[in-house]
């Protein structure tokens, strides 16, 4: 996305992901607001153009050079300030004839794209956009530098380079990238001012219904990532439990013999299952019921050992729930 000039700031970096698009809206097209707004995502940018309070022109262009324009840009603009967790939003008001120049740099027509300033005799190109009374943009780079010139009915109103925040009046530094090895030039040109105020973006993009629309899909999606979220958690803990549960047996068999198991089972499901384990005053009671029951096959010894044991491998357990 091209550099563009910042103009006067009404806003700058505020979060993207905690506003709502149809308020941002509501509140520059009743203010009659002129410029644009800019969201500047991680891989994405969407810029908005106004004409007092309309919506004239909304582009989106990815990293990659993609675009997207009109309610495309804005659909895709809803789901990345509600999905995205990030982005800043910034607006910067300009003058009506800028407004349409940055108009034209954005969606105008293409006469010239990417064309040797070497190929070209730029005197002859500068008196056709005078006598033709153009509206647009110029724009004359290089790989590392770049500059453009606004023109409103074929007369300049100013220049701006990259590394510039404002509109200036000398022409020094085009002329200095436009003698550079390899320059080029893009040509843009628009409609003027009366024809651009003439659309609005607003009146025929239903955006709160978008909007709308798209937190309820990704409030449900939230939803369902929590929920089989849960459902994993839920799953980890009874594997956790069984696990626990087999250890139980395991240790109880190792003193008391194989008869072991059905002690166990039946001290568990005197406790309501093998969740009790997880439960320190539960697991306490199941203990207890084993040494009763243990105390009737094995000498206290073996029954002080396995208990020891029992102890410690629940209490290693439940440090992991």
């Amino acid at each position: 996305m091209f550099l563009l000039p910042r103009g006067n700031p009404l806003f700058e970096n505020l979060a993207a992901s905690k506003l709502k698009l149809p308020e941002v809206m509501s509140k520059l097209s009743t203010g009659s607001f002129t410029g644009y707004a800019s969201f500047n995502f991680q891989s994405t940018t969407v810029i908005l153009v106004f004409e007092s309070g309309k919506l004239v022109s909304a582009l989106l262009e990815e990293g990659n050079g993609n675009r997207q324009t009109g309610f495309e840009a804005m659909s895709a603009l809803v789901q990345l300030m509600i999905a995205s967790g990030s982005g800043t939003l910034n607006v910067y008001k300009l003058s009506k004839d800028l407004t349409m120049c940055i108009h034209a740099l954005l969606q105008g027509e293409i006469l010239y794209k990417a064309q040797e300033l070497k190929l070209i005799d730029i005197k002859m190109l500068l008196e056709k956009i005078r006598t033709d009374h153009m509206n647009g943009c110029l724009r004359i780079y290089t790989q590392d530098r770049s500059a453009m010139i606004f023109y409103k009915d074929g007369n300049p109103l100013g220049f701006f380079h990259d590394g510039s925040h404002d509109i200036e009046t000398s022409s020094t530094e085009s002329q200095k990238i436009a003698g550079l090895p390899g320059a080029k030039i893009d040509l843009y040109s628009t409609q003027g001012v009366e024809e651009l105020m003439g659309m609005d973006l607003l009146e025929v993009v239903n955006l709160q219904k978008i909007w709308d629309t798209a937190s309820t899909r990704h409030q449900v999606e939230l939803d369902k990532i929590s929920n089989e979220s849960k459902e994993r958690d839920i799953k980890a803990a009874e594997r956790k439990l069984s696990d626990l549960e087999e250890q139980v047996k395991n240790i109880v068999i190792e003193y008391v013999g194989k008869i072991g198991r059905g002690i166990v089972e039946k001290e568990l499901a005197n406790q309501g299952g093998n969740a009790c384990l997880k439960d320190e005053a539960a697991s306490a009671r199941f203990i207890a019921d084993i040494e009763r029951s243990a105390k009737l096959l094995i000498s206290s010894t073996k029954t002080k050992i396995m208990l020891e044991k029992l102890s410690a491998a629940i209490a290693t357990a439940m440090s992991e729930f």
